[in-house]
């Protein structure tokens, strides 16, 4: 058949250009089923082509399925590097391989976030306009208007008592914790001097304050 004579099938061929006689050239994707591997005594079919070492990926080898676990198996991607370039690697591979800086350290955030005045908010729906700064709660423990300090506080707590208690709560509560630990209230068990101990102190803190 001349190539003037041939004729492509409408709906069933996309060539636009006559076959040529002769042999017809293999594809190089179907060259690779041809492959063996390249595995030294091996004479099973390639199936991938892997690289040899991971310091340089452009150097590949083909094999077969067998093979290809066996390399995979083997792997090891911090082969041929020092102690510290391999802790170096496996650092970035933490955060993907991107570049970070110690906090305040990169300059050009800085100089970017400094530039901005406070009217580069983009405050579109005017919801932080003149709007009141939240109040502050005072931090500690107040009584009558006067903070009071660590010592006392903790002598509140022994006592199980707020710091606002009356001088009359807090002799009340003395007498009833005196009574619970002191020995000759509980049969001679002295398991609970320190507890006393503690509740006397406490009061010892608070009447000297001025407080019972």
């Amino acid at each position: 058949m001349e190539d003037s004579d041939y004729k492509p099938r409408l709906g069933f061929d996309i060539r636009v250009k006559p076959p040529k006689r002769g042999r017809a050239k293999t594809p190089s994707w179907a060259k690779a089923e041809t492959r063996k591997c390249e595995i030294e005594g091996c004479n099973e079919k390639a199936v991938i082509s892997a690289a040899k070492s991971p310091r340089d990926p452009q150097d590949r080898i083909w094999l077969c399925s067998v093979h290809a676990a066996e390399h995979n198996k083997s792997w090891n991607y911090f082969d041929g590097m020092s102690s510290a370039e391999a802790e170096k690697a496996r650092l970035a591979s933490q955060h993907g391989d991107r570049p970070t800086w110690t906090m305040g350290k990169n300059e050009r955030a800085r100089a970017a976030s400094n530039a901005k005045g406070p009217g580069d908010l983009d405050d579109t729906y005017g919801l932080f306009k003149d709007a009141p700064r939240p109040a502050t709660a005072p931090q500690g423990h107040y009584r009558d208007g006067r903070k009071l300090p660590r010592l006392q506080v903790k002598a509140f707590e022994t006592l199980d008592l707020k710091v606002t208690a009356s001088s009359s709560e807090i002799k009340k509560r003395y007498a009833e914790l005196v009574r619970r630990y002191h020995p000759d209230a509980n049969g001679g068990d002295r398991s609970a001097e320190t507890q006393l101990q503690d509740v006397v102190k406490a009061h010892h803190i608070l009447k000297k304050a001025g407080l019972c």
